[in-house]
């Protein structure tokens, strides 16, 4: 984000002893001047969910599991704060949260998952079960989220009942309206986006009232 890269040449394998599993290449950096007016904490928090499962959609990636919901959900009512936005809670729903790796909770029909339905939009536009997030995948999971759940450990507040109702769906129904509607991004995967993909991405955030970081 802050300089021009250009590729010079590509090194072969061969050129090193011993020989790494890999080709290499020289690239030119030429910083830019002025620098863009984006503060480097919400462009890196950004990428670190759209590159956390690299090989995933970003529909995948944001709208799949909670944590990232969770997250963003914390970062709206951070602007809502800082602008003096009220925020209508209205009516919520107890979600019984994990208290250890890899236990989940049976629900009830009746009761809502933690996920939004809209009637007007088919499955397609949702997660498909080979692409649905597992939150509880160490492996999958992004830093800032362990991160997260690692001082939600020792504040003693993970495996406490979470509210969720109407603040999480107006936040969910946000990003997906950022991914699919304002950008056209939810079926993309972060490893073939350039880097004016993710500006728009993150202006399409930002009029959202979402801020990262």
């Amino acid at each position: 984000m802050y300089a021009h890269v250009t590729h010079i040449l590509k090194i072969g394998r061969s050129n090193f002893k011993p020989p790494p599993q890999v080709d290499s290449s020289v690239v030119r950096l030429v910083t830019k001047n002025p620098r863009p007016g984006i503060k480097f904490e919400e462009w890196d928090a950004m990428l670190r969910v759209c590159f956390g499962r690299k090989n995933r959609t970003l529909r995948a990636g944001w709208l799949g599991g909670r944590k990232v919901l969770e997250w963003v959900e914390g970062c709206w009512r951070g602007w809502c704060a800082l602008n003096d936005i009220p925020v209508d809670e209205g009516e919520g729903m107890d979600v019984e949260q994990p208290s250890g790796q890899g236990n989940r909770r049976e629900v009830n029909e009746d009761e809502w998952d933690g996920i939004m339905d809209v009637d007007d939009v088919g499955d397609d536009n949702y997660p498909s079960p080979q692409e649905e997030v597992d939150d509880d995948n160490d492996d999958e999971l992004p830093d800032l989220f362990k991160q997260a759940r690692e001082i939600s450990m020792m504040n003693g507040t993970s495996g406490k009942r979470k509210k969720k109702g109407k603040v999480f769906e107006l936040v969910r129904e946000k990003v997906r309206k950022v991914l699919e509607d304002d950008t056209g991004l939810a079926d993309r995967r972060a490893r073939t986006l350039d880097q004016n993909d993710f500006l728009r991405l993150l202006l399409a955030f930002n009029k959202e009232g979402i801020h990262f970081g």
